[in-house]
């Protein structure tokens, strides 16, 4: 991933709020909505924290909710900003840093044990109570300690092989709900076209595959997966989708990208265009390269990913 990955984590986060399911959503939020309190949540590849701060507004039981990401700068994001959102949705927030240091004397409480360092916590206490833990590890380690009622994985799965998609079910106690929102299944396209654009999209989608990985379709061989293994799932089109429109972020009079869509967008070329160097004739990159960055800076360039929403119940 070229450019600065926080950054861009925090951009995608409008893209993810228009591209997400609402049908799934809808069933996800009500299946959580009605599980007794005392619920164990497992959010693999946690990222900044964005799933965590979304269901701070969410009708949910008391639980336990365990956020695992490999990069500890990531999990400090996360902490801090779930802190900072909290408040507004009515919580009470006790935070405890890496260092023990917190704004309170409430450590947050579990009874169960998770593989990794914990490098946070806090205790969210509103009209239900939530306990966070920050965990540095690996996200399919702390599946496989299992009795997961939930498990999130959020723009992650396609990153796995189909026995870490495995690890990810199999963790989950019986009758518990996975979901797996914006798994990327394919179908990148940029407008206005470009007659580079079959050479680069096909070489940047081949990047993806060989090995054990899920690869460039992983929605639908996810999907398959769970056919496979019997287990019952809603799934549907999550696509991102970012354009210029009118009123957006830029001067007055200007069309423009909503928030900081602009450097979403110039992420996805630039790391298209370095991923496709070994595989597409340099001329012809350079010249694709070139063609959208003047696009992007013109605010003419519209961008689609085809993604899925997975969601079902072992």
């Amino acid at each position: 991933m070229k450019g600065d990955f926080r950054r861009y984590l925090a951009a995608k986060e409008s893209v993810d709020d228009r591209a997400f399911a609402p049908g799934v959503r809808r069933l996800v939020r009500s299946d959580l909505a009605g599980r007794p309190d005392g619920l164990r949540l497992l959010d693999a590849g946690t990222g900044t924290g964005s799933f965590l701060r979304r269901l701070l507004a969410w009708d949910v039981p008391d639980l336990a909710y365990v956020a695992v990401d490999a990069d500890g700068v990531n999990l400090d994001l996360a902490r801090e900003r779930v802190a900072a959102t909290a408040p507004a949705a009515g919580y009470a927030v006790d935070s405890i840093d890496s260092e023990g240091d917190g704004d309170g004397d409430h450590e947050a409480d579990f009874d169960f044990a998770v593989p990794g360092e914990t490098v946070g916590s806090l205790s969210l206490r509103g009209e239900n109570a939530i306990d966070v833990r920050f965990v540095r590890g690996d996200a399919l380690d702390a599946a496989d300690a299992g009795g997961w009622d939930f498990v999130v994985a959020q723009a992650f799965v396609d990153l796995l092989d189909p026995a870490g998609v495995d690890r990810l079910l199999d963790g989950l106690a019986p009758g518990g709900r996975f979901y797996f929102p914006i798994t990327f299944d394919g179908g990148t396209a940029f407008a206005p076209p470009h007659d580079a654009d079959d050479a680069v999209l096909s070489a940047y989608h081949a990047t993806m595959d060989g090995g054990d990985r899920l690869g460039s379709r992983a929605g639908r061989v996810l999907e398959r997966r769970l056919d496979a293994r019997g287990i019952d799932y809603v799934a549907a089109d999550a696509d991102w989708s970012v354009r210029p429109v009118d009123g957006g972020d830029g001067p007055a009079g200007r069309r423009d990208y909503p928030a900081d869509e602009a450097y979403f967008l110039r992420v996805l070329v630039d790391t298209v265009a370095d991923a496709v160097g070994v595989r597409v004739d340099e001329g012809r990159r350079r010249r694709w390269h070139r063609a959208r960055r003047r696009e992007l800076d013109a605010r003419r360039l519209s961008y689609t990913a085809r993604n899925r929403d997975v969601t079902g119940v072992v």
